[in-house]
Parts: C-alpha cells; structure tokens; sequence
C-alpha cells in the first residue's frame, strides 16, 4: 500500500483516535477527522498540524481535514457519509474508535434509542456501510477500536434499555463491534479487510473532560484503580494503531484479525468468530439503519 492514504478516523476529538491521527499523519497519510463539534474538530486539526510543524513533517493544510458527524442520529450519519463520498475520490481505511459512555439512564433519544448503542453501534455500522463500495475500490481497511472488556448481549434487550447499568451498557456496544468486526470480515473477504484493535486501558489523564466520563459507583472504583496502576497515555495506542493502518501491504492476510496494541492475537475470539451471532447482529441492524450494499 502507498503511504499517501486518505483515512477517516471517526472519534478523532477523543483520546485514542486523536493519537492515531497524529500518529498517521506523521507517517504522511492524509487525515479526515471525524466527530459531532465543528469547532473542537478545528481545534484538533491544527494542534495535529502544529504538531507536524514541530516534528519537521512537510505537509499542507489541507492534509489535515475535518467531516462533522453525531453517530447518534443516522440522518447526521447519512449526510456525512455522503459528504465524504463527494470530497474523498478514494477512501483507504476507515478508524472506527467511537466510544460514548453516559452517566445514568437509560437514554433515550428521539428516535427511541438508547444513546450509547445509537453512538457506539447503529451510527459507525451504517456509516461503514455507506462507504463499502468506494472502500472496495482501493482495497480498504476498517479498523474497530473494541473494549478490553467482554459483555455478553441480550438479545431480548440489545440495547440495553430495561436493565440499564451504565458500565454494563457500554461493554455491550463494545461488545457489539466485536461481532460486527468479526461479520465485516466474513461477508466482505476478497473485497475489504476488516479488524479488530484492543488498545488496552488508555487514559488522557490531562483531558479536562475525563471526570465527566468518569463511572460512578464500583466501576468508578476500579477505573480508578486501573487509572492508577494500568492506565497507558493515547500515545501507546495510537502508533501501533497507526502502522497496522498504513503498511500491512496485504491487508487480506490480517482480514478478521485482533490486534492488541502492536501484537496479533494467537487466540480465537470468541465474539469475532460466532458466526451465527454476527449474522444475527447485522440482520439487527440493518433493520435499524436500512440495508448494506452487496
């Protein structure tokens, strides 16, 4: 593969994704940051190009770009992808580090959906889904940025919206992308390439929005305890991210695969590889977003 990639890395205001794009852009591909706030989307675009700057990387201005999206609201996602069909002639990987965790709840939106599975789930899967076909064009790779964390679904509350503990909830939609890692492979092989990334437990113990995140309860506990003794800067995650994006120049030979941080995993995931919840997933979704391509 060509270093001078065009990659879209959707969560790219928060930790990990905002690492990956900093790191990518050193390695001289271009950039496309993905997220909800037009002007924290700016902010971060410069600081990436100042950072350019200072680690002597020519680029241009326009190397570093933004694309405003809520992946909560599937008209925004729509749009979106739309907009980045028109701007982008080739699109070569897609980062999928979106990962909203509420307080309380369950949250209901509008549409009827619980926040975080709208966020996490709903909204990455349809915007995938819209750009399958000029991804296949130039060999595309998805990245899924997953939770160290398993959370087995219930299919009788998917969405977690009757049983609703907060931390509960957010291991399911990251649960979720698992599976949908896991399907994207099988049903797309020969096409695109699809993985799954484990960035281990990363905290930005500098970001003045983090207590906001924070859990409340036990699970507040042990985040603070792993805080403490596990927690990695962004930057652990975001240069093995960074080359698994950009030079693996046979991306089918890592299609259906898990990475944790730099290494591949030896052992079978079980989510990844339960065909016959993957299928049931995407059939879920699809009724929730509208179909895929084929």
């Amino acid at each position: 593969m060509t270093m001078r990639q065009t990659i879209l890395v959707a969560g790219a205001t928060g930790s990990i994704g905002n690492a990956a794009a900093v790191a990518m852009a050193k390695r001289g591909a271009r950039v496309v940051l993905l997220g909800r706030r037009a002007e924290k989307l700016s902010s971060r675009a410069d600081s990436i190009r100042d950072a350019l700057t200072d680690a002597g990387v020519e680029h241009e201005v326009t190397d570093i770009s933004t694309l405003v999206i809520d992946f909560s609201d599937m008209d925004s996602v729509r749009a979106a992808a739309e907009e980045a069909l028109n701007r982008f002639p080739a699109i070569d990987g897609l980062v999928l580090s979106v990962g909203a965790f509420i307080q309380g709840g369950p949250n209901v939106l509008p549409s009827g959906h619980e926040v975080m599975f709208a966020t996490n789930v709903m909204g990455p899967f349809l915007f995938t889904n819209l750009l399958l076909e000029r991804m296949q064009q130039s060999d595309g790779l998805v990245l899924h940025v997953i939770a160290p964390f398993h959370e087995d679904l219930d299919w009788d509350d998917l969405e977690s919206l009757e049983n609703h503990r907060p931390m509960k909830a957010f291991n399911r939609t990251k649960e979720c992308n698992r599976v949908i890692a896991g399907e994207l492979a099988r049903r797309y092989a020969g096409r695109i390439s699809s993985v799954a990334f484990d960035p281990t437990f990363v905290l930005d113990k500098s970001d003045p929005e983090l207590k906001d995140r924070w859990p409340s309860g036990f699970s507040g506990f042990v985040w603070r305890l792993m805080a403490i003794f596990r927690a990695k800067p962004p930057e652990v995650a975001g240069e093995p991210l960074a080359e698994l994006m950009l030079t693996h120049r046979d991306r089918g030979s890592i299609n259906g695969a898990l990475f944790v941080l730099d290494e591949r995993s030896d052992k079978r995931d079980a989510a990844m590889n339960d065909e016959a919840e993957g299928e049931r997933l995407w059939d879920r979704l699809e009724l929730l977003t509208g179909p895929s391509p084929r």
